[in-house]
């Protein structure tokens, strides 16, 4: 979307974004090659962790950080990258350690100019082609995602934000790739991806309804009592 005229020139003049709707000051373009469904040519590879810390990437903590670092240097660095980085996938996926690449660094630590590191991959990554499948009869739904693969076994792209509460059926995964997407693995011709509720999520409804009945009960046991009405029978 564009919504100053300098955001708006330069969008109508990239040959890969095409004007499709206006609302008010905003200008609405589809970027071409935006399929929410495709094969990948290449073998992703797994990043485990980065030259400078041994923290694994599926750690809690600053997993956060690390993603957003390799997410943005995918993103803004493509030619760093023969093969979409992921955050975890099948044994026959490459492993590799990223590290600073010190000479983009960008402000110092607790400066307000620091900007998010540039990562490298510090071993040289294998690009190891897959067979190509066709991908056919996406669905999109509220909270799910189907398609049709001829081929099992080749890596598939959903351009879809990753969250764990995504599951997958008719194939393995869902992984996180870069920037924030997901990639399954099919072992059937038709898969589907559903969005549902995680452990966390039951508990803190569970907590939530709890939390209600405890303050109506409270509110009803500070209520002063009514007084008894005189009898008025004499």
């Amino acid at each position: 979307m564009g919504f100053t005229p300098e955001a708006v020139r330069e969008a109508s003049a990239q040959p890969a974004l095409r004007e499709i709707a206006r609302s008010g000051p905003w200008v609405i373009y589809q970027v071409e090659s935006s399929d929410l469904v495709v094969p990948l040519t290449v073998q992703p590879v797994v990043v485990c962790c980065r030259s400078d810390d041994d923290s694994n990437l599926s750690h809690v903590g600053d997993a956060k950080e690390r993603w957003l670092e390799i997410g943005t240097s995918w993103f803004q660095n493509p030619n760093d990258w023969p093969a979409v980085p992921a955050a975890d996938g099948p044994d026959e996926w490459q492993r590799i350690t990223v590290g600073v690449a010190m000479d983009r660094r960008i402000g110092e630590v607790d400066e307000r100019s620091r900007r998010v590191d540039v990562v490298v991959p510090v071993e040289p990554i294998v690009q190891q082609s897959v067979p190509a499948t066709k991908v056919s009869d996406v669905v999109q739904g509220r909270n799910s995602v189907s398609f049709r693969v001829d081929t099992v076994g080749t890596p598939v792209l959903v351009r879809t934000s990753y969250f764990p509460n995504w599951s997958v059926s008719g194939a393995k995964g869902p992984y996180r790739v870069a920037p924030n997407m997901m990639v399954v693995v099919p072992t059937e011709n038709d898969v589907k991806l559903s969005f549902g509720w995680s452990w966390l999520d039951v508990v803190a409804y569970l907590l939530t309804v709890l939390g209600i009945v405890v303050l109506v009960r409270w509110r009803r046991a500070r209520r002063p009592a009514q007084p008894e009405l005189a009898n008025l029978d004499n």
